[in-house]
């Protein structure tokens, strides 16, 4: 009986003595509770996050309509930019002139940016794991660059970032399949459904020169040498990049460009790969008919064919697959 007792006395002296030393360390991690000014300051940073590139007004697209989540914190002709209002509804007013409403519903977001700061007029990027969500991004002052769409360039800009949220998107891509698993071809995004759009065009005009194209995509110099030497596989030098931005600027193409291409070139046959879908011919014309000019020339508010010189500032900064990304 006796032993029993001191076994207890000391199995609860080392509880006692692991409850002190636990406390004493749970102490140490807990941080003092700030101030009332200190905590409401921290506060104001979360909802005001300065933007690390350009970043300048977030809003949430809900049935076609904005809605601010939050400004940015900036100053200078940024904050000019930011408060032009009216600005960002007349940009946001030739996206729903070239996004037809079914294509909306798989945009959650709408960014206002500054594109000096990265050298960029606007991008795309998932906002849900499964790519049934985007946000798009569009820079205020590249969109204002010598006037409002001036030569049509800002409407490319954003044919450009909607195909790829026409050819990244849930039913195009399954994000769940690893590229280890993958038997078509890995977006970065996920892997290709066998149907998809960017498949069709990975497959008849990428497949042959793949292998190729990685090794020239380890610097600048051999992705210059792979471009010339492919040339008439492309309809701009951006196309190069990638099959994403190859399948971007395809669509583009296949939308500002008056008259269907004859296929002579590889670069052509990938256009008249995309006019073998009758939704997309309906979807050519839906923004062609949406983007004319009100006067009495009905000019198309598009860019004249092989005039864009911009094509090379559309991209994703935060991605380096560039998710027109």
């Amino acid at each position: 009986m006796r032993a029993i007792s001191i076994l207890k006395w000391v199995v609860l002296l080392c509880i006692l003595t692991t409850t002190i030393i636990s406390c004493s360390k749970d102490d140490d991690l807990i941080p003092d509770e700030p101030k009332k000014e200190e905590k409401n300051n921290n506060e104001d940073k979360d909802q005001n996050n300065e933007g690390s590139e350009g970043e300048l007004t977030l809003y949430e697209i809900t049935e076609s309509k904005l809605k601010k989540l939050k400004d940015y914190t900036v100053t200078g002709n940024h904050l000019e930019l930011q408060k032009d209002t009216k600005k960002h509804y007349e940009m946001w007013d030739l996206v729903l002139k070239i996004v037809p409403p079914k294509y909306r519903v798989m945009m959650s977001e709408f960014l206002i940016f500054a594109g000096e700061e990265s050298g960029t007029a606007g991008f795309v990027v998932e906002t849900s794991s499964d790519l049934s969500k985007w946000k798009m991004g569009l820079a205020i002052d590249f969109a204002y660059e010598g006037g409002f769409n001036s030569g049509g360039e800002f409407a490319y800009t954003i044919i450009h970032e909607f195909g790829h949220i026409l050819t990244l998107n849930k039913s195009q891509i399954d994000a769940s399949i690893s590229k280890e698993n993958c038997q078509t071809y890995f977006t970065g995004e996920g892997c290709a459904r066998s149907n998809s759009y960017i498949y069709k065009l990975y497959k008849n005009f990428w497949a042959d020169i793949y292998s190729e194209f990685e090794k020239a995509s380890d610097n600048e110099e051999a992705q210059n040498k792979f471009y010339e030497k492919y040339k008439d596989r492309f309809v701009t030098k951006y196309a190069s990049t990638n099959p994403g931005e190859d399948i971007a600027e395809v669509f583009a193409t296949f939308i500002t460009q008056e008259n269907k291409p004859e296929g002579k070139t590889i670069a052509e046959k990938k256009i008249l790969l995309l006019y073998e879908h009758d939704e997309l011919v309906e979807l050519r014309n839906f923004i062609r008919n949406n983007t004319k000019s009100r006067t009495k020339s009905r000019r198309l508010m598009l860019p004249e064919p092989g005039s864009w010189k911009q094509a090379n500032k559309i991209g994703d900064p935060t991605k380096s697959h560039n998710i027109r990304r």
